[in-house]
C-alpha cells in the first residue's frame, strides 16, 4: 500500500477546496445561483430527455429540491417539459435560452479553472493533467456515477473523456 508523504493530502484538500470554490464563484453569476441551478443547466445540456428523478440522483438532491430546482429553471424559461419513455415521466429539455445560460455557465466555468492553471508551465500542466486522468478514470463505476463526475465539465473540450473511459473499461 502507497503512503503518500505528509503533505500530498493536505496540498491535494487545498487544491480540491480552491477549485472547487473558484468554480462556484464563477458560474453563480451566469446561473443567478450557485450550485444545483448551474449544474442542473450543463447536465440538461449535454443529456436532453432525463427526467427530474436522474437530475435528483445525478445532483444528489432530494425529491422536493429537485422539484424545486426544475420549477426555477421553468421559471427562468431555461427548461421545458416534454412526454417522456413512460405516461408517468415527463422529459426535461432546455429552451434556446437554457442553452445559452448552459454556455454562459461553462465559459465563466472555463475562465476560473484557466486562472487557477495560469501560474503552471506546459510541462506542469501536462503532468497535472496525466494525474487527473489517472485519478479519475478509476472512479467510475455507472452511468450515474459518470454523469456525477462531469456534471459541470464542457464535454465538447474532453473527447477522450478519461472518465468515460473507466466507464467503458470497467474502471480498470
Amino acid at each position: 500500500m502507497y503512503l503518500p508523504d505528509a503533505g500530498a493530502p493536505n496540498l491535494l484538500g487545498a487544491l480540491a477546496l480552491l477549485v472547487g470554490s473558484r468554480m462556484r464563484a464563477a458560474v453563480t453569476g451566469p446561473a443567478g445561483a450557485g450550485g444545483a441551478l448551474a449544474e442542473a443547466l450543463v447536465v440538461l445540456k449535454d443529456q436532453p430527455g432525463v427526467t427530474a428523478e436522474w437530475l435528483r440522483q445525478v445532483l444528489g438532491l432530494t425529491q422536493p429540491g429537485a422539484a424545486h430546482l426544475v420549477r426555477r429553471l421553468g421559471e427562468h424559461g431555461w427548461v421545458e417539459r416534454r412526454p417522456g419513455a413512460d405516461a408517468r415521466s415527463r422529459a426535461l429539455h432546455l429552451t434556446p435560452e437554457g442553452v445559452a445560460a448552459a454556455q454562459d455557465v461553462l465559459r465563466a466555468r472555463e475562465t476560473a479553472l484557466a486562472e487557477v492553471l495560469a501560474p503552471l508551465s506546459d510541462e506542469q500542466r501536462d503532468n497535472l493533467a496525466d494525474v487527473a486522468r489517472t485519478l479519475l478514470r478509476h472512479e467510475v463505476t455507472d452511468r450515474r456515477s459518470l454523469a456525477y463526475l462531469c456534471r459541470l465539465c464542457d464535454r465538447a473540450r474532453c473527447p477522450a473523456c478519461p472518465v468515460h473511459e473507466g466507464l467503458r473499461d470497467g474502471g480498470s
